[in-house]
């Protein structure tokens, strides 16, 4: 189902497979202790826990249970950085991390970041999701759009608005960090650290209190659809901070 079927009423990137080793113990540059919302290197490994070092307590937990279940993503080991042990999560589809509803991931203006990797998620596949109204939108959202692609958006409570696409290229089986950032005028999206496209005009308030759920999710979409939203491939990190900023970075 598309989720855009009808309107609803209602950062710099991570750098490289390096660095992402190095948010064992470095949270991203130029986000301040009050501005991370959220932080998950996934590093864990193994467990039903996807542990928020950003210290804004947005702990995740996979699958729809705190025991094993076929909700859960899947640990993926990675190579290790010096002594440093590095993971990822692979989604299949229908699968996801969910970090329950908090005002820290409310902000007026938001950065989201990922670090991802597929060979083809297909049609509206979710990256991150922050709340859900039915089978329609997020409160905001990075997902694959419409051609298979990766964009974000932002619901204003009236219409979802959508930044550029990244185009189905960017899904060739290596890793990628992408970034949404929208800061209350413009949406951007960037892959890689270039900026996709130009910004898009969005001068609105971003919805919080979806009626279906307020809940953030990697990996999936929380709304009741007869077709799976979920990504299809692996995330070896995310971050959302709480303001606009196109200077966050890990430390190279």
């Amino acid at each position: 189902m598309n989720p855009f079927r009808r309107p609803f009423t209602s950062v710099a990137a991570l750098a490289t497979a390096s660095a992402l080793a190095v948010a064992l113990t470095a949270p991203p540059a130029g986000a301040g202790t009050n501005d991370l919302a959220g932080w998950w290197p996934l590093n864990e490994g193994a467990g039903q826990v996807a542990n928020d070092l950003s210290f804004s307590g947005n702990g995740g937990q996979l699958g729809s249970s705190a025991t094993a279940d076929p909700q859960d993503p899947q640990w993926v080991s990675l190579p290790r950085l010096l002594l440093l042990k590095r993971a990822a999560l692979r989604f299949n589809g229908a699968q996801s991390v969910r970090m329950p509803d908090a005002p820290s991931l409310e902000p007026d203006g938001v950065t989201v970041v990922a670090r991802v990797r597929s060979t083809g998620p297909g049609a509206f596949r979710y990256v991150m999701s922050k709340g859900a109204f039915q089978c329609e939108n997020a409160s905001y959202g990075l997902y694959t759009g419409e051609g298979g692609g990766l964009r974000f958006y932002v619901s204003d409570g009236t219409r979802v608005h959508l930044s550029a696409d990244a185009g189905a290229g960017l899904w060739d089986g290596a890793w990628h960090t992408v970034r949404g950032a929208f800061d209350g005028q413009q949406l951007r999206l960037y892959v890689d650290g270039a900026q996709v496209g130009t910004p898009v005009s969005a001068p609105v308030s971003i919805y919080y209190g979806m009626p279906t759920g307020d809940d953030f999710f990697l990996g999936d979409y929380m709304g009741p659809c007869a077709s799976p939203l979920g990504f299809v491939g692996d995330i070896d990190a995310a971050a959302v901070i709480g303001h606009y900023d196109l200077d966050a970075s890990l430390p190279q």
